[in-house]
């Protein structure tokens, strides 16, 4: 079984291959930073695509709604949503320029900017962590330090794993004395108890194993003090920069669809279900109310898709403790937030101070 680190340094390295072998076909060197919000009417770009991290659901449900409500379409776009799987991970896909836009984890932004591989964040939807770590209610296990001595599913190599080590090291845990197994998507092994502990999206499992009569409990990073975030959108730096536009339009549409799901629950979980008919009405309930929490937590609370500035020095801090990380990722090269502030500005809404004045580069941007 392939670790984690090899793993992470696998699809980041042919990420970096993929890249190689564009840049010998006359690939343009990205311009200068902008300095300010875009202006103009039309994208550069008409047509483009999304790789989800995972099959539609409550989890893209801004992005579900901005193409199904039309919202897309208003500012001139002409949006394709991909899933995404094992196969069809987002960061080799958007990088490569297979797909325009991605989601994915935090993490993995300052993790590829490390290998010089050119992605920025351009919001931050999941200001917490979607992690969690699901225990049966009378297996004894309160904390991460009762993992000792105990069996516990790992998902190597993914977001899912830098929670685990995190959580392990805020607690001050021997992680050599747990037994660990590598998880599945089935969680089988948990529902019988040959598994004690088992990694979750807690916005889904918990809701499939309670329909299997589980009663189980959630252990969370965050309440140990390894606060981490999830769902990131983002794309190049060369994408951005050539079309300031189609990216404006594109964020703006989004955060409009999201701000129709956190206020629309009920009319959202019924245009989700229409979209992707495998998900019952039970299931998307649970998972859109736990989402909206992860949108709404810290900055969020006021401006969701904000990138807080303080939540990702964090975020940094964790993966550079933890060995992932092992240069300084400045975050005025890996945060875009200028295409986040202009549409809260449109909105007359005022976001956190700390990005009140964005700089990139010596340019500045006032946020107010």
């Amino acid at each position: 079984m392939m670790n984690g680190t090899m793993y992470r340094l696998l699809v980041i390295g042919l990420t970096v291959l993929v890249l190689m072998g564009s840049a010998g076909c006359g690939a343009a060197q990205p311009a200068p930073f902008a300095d300010s919000p875009v202006s103009g009417d039309q994208p550069e770009v008409h047509t483009i695509s999304m790789r989800l991290q995972w099959f539609p659901q409550y989890q893209f449900a801004g992005y579900i709604v901005a193409l199904v409500k039309g919202y897309y379409e208003e500012v001139g776009l002409n949006v394709t949503l991909l899933p995404g799987s094992p196969d069809f991970v987002p960061l080799p896909l958007v990088a490569s320029g297979a797909d325009t836009f991605g989601s994915t984890g935090a993490d993995t932004i300052f993790l590829a900017r490390e290998q010089h591989i050119p992605v920025v964040a351009l919001a931050t939807w999941f200001q917490t962590s979607p992690v969690g770590f699901m225990v049966h209610r009378d297996s004894g296990i309160t904390g991460p330090q009762d993992f000792e001595d105990r069996t516990v599913a790992v998902f190597y190599g993914d977001n899912v794993e830098t929670e685990y080590r995190a959580l392990l090291a805020a607690a001050n845990v021997d992680r050599s004395r747990i037994h660990e197994v590598p998880g599945t998507f089935n969680i089988e092994p948990f529902l019988s108890r040959r598994v004690d502990v088992w990694p979750v999206y807690i916005t889904d499992q918990p809701f499939l194993a309670r329909a299997q009569g589980a009663e189980v409990d959630l252990i969370l990073a965050r309440d140990y003090g390894a606060n981490l975030m999830g769902d990131v959108l983002f794309t190049t730096e060369d994408f951005v920069t050539r079309n300031p536009i189609t990216t404006q339009a594109f964020v703006h549409a989004t955060l409009r669809g999201w701000d129709f799901a956190i206020n629309n629950l009920e009319e959202t979980v019924a245009l989700i279900g229409a979209y992707n008919q495998e998900l019952s009405r039970e299931h998307l309930l649970f998972e859109g109310t736990e989402t909206i929490q992860l949108l709404q937590y810290g900055a969020g609370a006021t401006c969701p898709g904000w990138n807080d500035r303080a939540a990702w020095q964090a975020q940094h801090e964790v993966l550079t403790d933890l060995g992932l990380l092992t240069t300084r990722i400045p975050l005025e090269e890996a945060l875009r937030n200028e295409f986040v502030a202009s549409y809260y500005q449109e909105q007359g809404i005022e976001c956190p101070a700390e990005w009140a004045t964005y700089r990139r580069e010596e340019h500045i941007y006032a946020c107010r």
